[in-house]
């Protein structure tokens, strides 16, 4: 019986340093010699753990004719084998592969917590195989480890640096007015990814550091208009990242941030954040930060319950790459999304969490808009706190008046406040504003429910329609356009759409839709809406 214990537990093979085998009970199993411990290094650190016969064989014995290297195999896996002892049959071998049984075994390199923690430990030091070839698999396999080791460290964060640039030949108003766009731009990308604006000078001065991206506005004089070229470069390899010719009636729509220029500048700033993992280094955190926190917020604005998971530990690793506030503020998001969409187990949990995190997120970047836009939703749902709502979501259009995220937070607060048609009026420039973001489907969803409160049901109708063409499989959406038909006596449109939420949305019913008070259409319920859907059950 004592050996079927000892048969059923694991084994460590430990690569980092000299090599060694361990039984868990702290039993030496390293085998004598090196070409034996070169053999369980080979299948230890190999794909699956498992090679050829030949490939083995011409690691070890490469000056050996075939059979030769062929008898030597078999005397080093008997030897392995002899000392494994009672683990013998960890190590398999049949006429053409060798392996090891990785569910009995466990190799430290491959189970770290961290790849960083390992940093500066020689993978296999000391183990001369006497082969050229071992050698330079070992080499290999060093640079493997040591690359995958640097990439997985964390860096200190210096951030994107933005140059902004004007291009004018005419007036200083000209001027001042394309360096606000460029700036606003800059501002609103630096809302999303750690990045610090540059201004003045150009990129061939010795004095002043190489930017990652230039922004520059051009305009110049058209007649009684002016033309507007905007254009964002990545620096190291001339790639155009954003580029748009615009014409503007006044140079006062750049000054008072217009929805034509606004959405310009928001649209401009979400295409050059989108490419940015694509152009940065990958090993600059920023950069791994950004390309994390981007998944999230696709998985985010899903509204899918395990997507909504997926986003969670997404923005958590966006984290820990880059401490910025914005994934903190972002992650409180998502349980108070995971709290209203999807009523799970720990409702207190998710609320708390989302309170904690958005503290927090509040005191390591306080100065970003894009954080007080977020954290106002925070301050109304979790908190029950509407002048709050209205205080952070004013702070946030005051920083950056081209924001979508800042209208629709200044819009939320005002329908919290009661003031319906001022909400109505911020959460249509809102969707203005947003009309090219990929996540177009959110604003357009809580323009609906805007509507909806103002007593505006055709509007309403004409933004959920919007926020589904944009999203097939958006939920939150379907869900308001179902009432709205109903209410406009369109009941084949509404059975359709229940039957689509049927498909979608797992457990739907009408009966959960119009009974249950947890499902999440406060809106529909307190405006009645949901009266008209009983004619469908």
């Amino acid at each position: 019986m004592r050996v079927m214990k000892d048969v059923a537990e694991r084994i460590s093979i430990s690569v980092l340093g000299s090599l060694s085998v361990q039984s868990e009970a702290g039993t030496n199993l390293t085998p004598k010699g090196v070409k034996n411990q070169a053999l369980l290094a080979l299948l230890a650190l190999s794909p699956g753990m498992t090679r050829p016969r030949r490939w083995v064989e011409d690691k070890l014995w490469s000056g050996f004719a075939p059979e030769q290297s062929s008898a030597n195999l078999r005397q080093a896996l008997t030897k392995v084998r002899a000392a494994l002892g009672a683990w013998r049959d960890v190590l398999n071998a049949d006429r053409t592969d060798l392996w090891l049984d990785a569910a009995r075994l466990q190799v430290d390199v491959l189970e770290a917590p961290s790849l960083a923690a390992i940093k500066g430990t020689e993978i296999l030091q000391g183990l001369d195989a006497r082969d050229p070839e071992f050698e330079d698999w070992l080499r290999q396999e060093r640079a493997t480890w040591a690359a995958r080791i640097e990439a997985d460290t964390p860096r200190v964060s210096r951030g994107v640096l933005i140059a902004c640039r004007t291009v004018s030949e005419d007036s200083a108003r000209q001027q001042m007015m394309g360096d606000v766009l460029a700036n606003q731009i800059g501002e609103t990308v630096s809302e999303q990814v750690r990045a610090w604006r540059q201004s003045d000078g150009s990129d061939d001065e010795t004095d002043l550091p190489r930017s990652d991206v230039t922004i520059t506005s051009q305009i110049v004089a058209d007649g009684a208009d002016h033309a507007l070229f905007l254009k964002a470069v990545h620096q190291a390899t001339g790639r155009i990242l954003y580029s748009k010719t615009q014409t503007i009636a006044s140079l006062g729509e750049i000054l008072n941030a217009d929805e034509r220029i606004a959405k310009t500048a928001f649209e401009a700033a979400d295409q050059i954040v989108g490419k940015l993992p694509q152009i940065l280094d990958g090993n600059r955190p920023e950069a791994r930060a950004t390309a994390l926190s981007r998944q999230g917020l696709f998985r985010m604005f899903s509204f899918e319950q395990e997507a909504l998971h997926e986003a969670s530990d997404l923005m958590a690793r966006a984290f820990e790459q880059d401490r910025n506030g914005l994934y903190l503020a972002w992650s409180s998001l998502i349980r108070l999304t995971q709290l209203m969409e999807m009523p799970e187990g720990d409702q207190r949990g998710l609320s708390e969490e989302a309170i904690a995190l958005h503290h927090k997120a509040m005191e390591l970047d306080a100065d970003n808009g894009l954080i007080h836009a977020i954290v106002s939703k925070v301050r109304g749902t979790a908190l029950g706190d509407p002048a709050g709502v209205l205080d952070y979501a004013r702070v946030a259009v005051e920083r950056n008046p081209v924001s979508a995220f800042a209208w629709k937070a200044l819009a939320e607060g005002y329908m919290l406040a009661g003031r319906t048609e001022e909400a109505f009026v911020a959460s249509a420039r809102a969707c203005k504003i947003a009309r090219s973001s990929p996540f177009r489907h959110w604003w357009e969803t809580g323009h609906c429910v805007i509507s909806i409160a103002a007593g505006r049901p055709f509007d309403a109708i004409e933004a959920g329609e919007a926020a589904v063409r944009s999203a097939p499989f958006s939920r939150p959406a379907y869900r308001h356009l179902l009432a709205l038909y109903a209410m406009d006596g369109q009941l084949e449109k509404a059975r359709s759409v229940a039957d689509r939420l049927a498909q979608i949305e797992p457990g739907f019913s009408l009966d959960r839709l119009v009974h249950d008070e947890t499902y999440p259409v406060r809106t529909l319920r307190n405006t009645g809406l949901l009266e008209p859907i009983k004619l469908l059950i």
